[in-house]
């Protein structure tokens, strides 16, 4: 739409977007029950040509209620993030005229800002007692108000159609002649080259079908949520857009999300996190990457890898004794292989010369170095605390990295609790003292603090504001 007037943007009422939102995920969930009772109505006994026929026809009734349930849940999911962009611009208007009405300003209601009486007796005497300076100075903050209620008006007008866009788009992208049905689970494990587009439109319905499942109210069901909802974009461009989820299937704890974009940047990390790691948990993992691609003014695209099962415990003595299970390694290695494989045919369809690095983080070092033995190729691997080189990696020529020039980095920091796993040896050697690996320090925090101990483990990644978290992006940007 055009830009609002004031009055227009005064009577807006925000909070039914919301409304709207909860009541469209409710009648979502009572039209999915309703077509899950119908699938359960027994009519086995039925048999012939008009049986064969009603079964049909309720096939396809099933099969449009389960659309438009998913439809439902996406519309919710853009009327949420639309309030919130259409409340946060109706409040800098707000703001705005308020203030200018505190100074004695009138407001009209295109969003003009006029001077409404003499200038005041303190801003004459801040114009050194000459009155034609003050109404000078008067007439200057009523333009710097106008143009500021200008642009907050605007900003809302867009805010207000965007929306609009959004929510049509969610209501078209539930049905089947506008977007692809999801894949298998199987073939949902290996995205391949320019259909990754695809895939992310596919994991979106998948994610919203997966929110009439779970009960409301739940954190997993707050999780699918803020899978669906729109972002701040971390390359920097300042629109909102939707998560890129490149693969999704939480009966296997997968999650595998792109952060930033492809198309212009000229370095991609991949992320394979530790122990304990959790689709519910993930976001942790997820603001890493994303840090990175923020930092790196989107010169870094930066994809979260939670490939499968990953060894959980809380209790330091099961703890180790979980992270130096090799199963987990053993089953999600030859995925983050081949899932490199998909990952070159995309950076190589850019046309552009983009680097890989592989980054495995206490346990995910060793699925990291296991999947190297597999097959994965990549430009860089970075093992950070890692538990391992990799099961049964005891020298280089362990390793079989699809690229012969891979350039290999580890990085622990002093005093890590890690050294508990490596010492094993369960997950292969030390990759620290691995040859041909260059070895880099954790440093300090910028309060001058070293990087060290138990918080260390985490805080190498985690933590901006020290030297490891800097040496971890110098070494996906490819600095020497």
């Amino acid at each position: 739409m055009s830009r609002p007037t004031v009055a227009q943007a005064a009577a807006w009422r925000v909070a039914d977007l919301r409304l709207a939102a909860d009541r469209w995920e409710a009648d979502a969930r009572a039209v999915h029950a309703r077509a899950e009772a119908a699938r359960s109505v027994p009519i086995a006994a039925w048999t012939g040509q008009a049986a064969d026929a009603a079964r049909r026809r309720m096939d396809a009734l099933r099969g449009n209620a389960d659309d438009i349930a998913t439809a439902l849940v996406l519309a919710a999911a853009a009327a949420r993030d639309a309030a919130d962009q259409l409340g946060a611009a109706q409040d800098g208007v707000t703001a705005l005229v308020e203030t200018a009405r505190s100074e004695g300003y009138s407001v009209d209601d295109g969003g003009g800002v006029h001077s409404a009486a003499p200038p005041t007796e303190l801003l004459t005497l801040l114009a050194g007692g000459d009155p034609d300076v003050a109404r000078d100075l008067q007439r200057a903050r009523a333009a710097e108000l106008t143009r500021q209620l200008a642009a907050a008006l605007e900003r809302l007008g867009v805010a207000d159609a965007d929306a609009a866009r959004d929510v049509d788009e969610a209501f078209a992208a539930g049905l089947p002649a506008t977007a692809p049905a999801p894949t298998s689970p199987a073939a949902a494990a290996a995205p391949t080259g320019e259909d990754w587009d695809v895939r992310v439109a596919e994991n979106r319905l998948r994610v919203a079908r997966e929110v009439l499942d779970v009960a409301a109210g739940t954190p997993r069901a707050d999780l699918y949520r803020a899978l669906l909802a729109e972002i701040d974009d971390p390359s920097g461009s300042g629109a909102r857009i939707d998560r890129q989820i490149l693969d999704f299937d939480p009966a296997r704890n997968v999650l595998v999300e792109l952060n930033g974009d492809l198309r212009r940047a000229d370095h991609v990390a991949v992320l394979v996190p530790g122990m304990n790691t959790t689709l519910d948990g993930s976001a942790a993992t997820t603001g890493t990457a994303r840090s990175f691609v923020t930092a790196s003014g989107g010169d870094v695209a930066a994809i979260t890898y939670l490939g499968g099962p990953f060894p959980q415990s809380d209790v330091l003595p099961l703890a180790v004794l979980e992270a130096s299970d090799p199963r987990y390694a053993l089953a999600m290695a030859p995925r983050l292989a081949a899932f490199s494989h998909d990952l070159d045919r995309v950076v190589d369809g850019t046309g552009r010369p983009v680097d890989v690095t592989y980054i495995g983080h206490s346990y995910g070092g060793a699925i990291l170095g296991t999947a190297e033995v597999v097959g994965l190729t990549a430009d860089r691997t970075l093992y950070v605390a890692a538990a391992g080189a990799g099961v049964g990696v005891d020298e280089p020529s362990d390793w079989h990295n699809g690229n012969p020039s891979v350039s290999r980095y580890s990085l622990t920091a002093p005093g890590d609790p890690i050294a508990l796993v490596q010492q094993l040896a369960v997950h292969g050697v030390d990759p620290d003292e691995m040859p041909g690996v260059q070895r880099l320090e954790a440093g300090r925090y910028d309060d001058g603090r070293p990087v060290e101990g138990l918080a260390a483990h985490s805080d190498v990644l985690a933590v901006p504001t020290s030297d490891a978290w800097r040496t971890v992006l110098a070494v996906i940007s490819g600095a020497r």
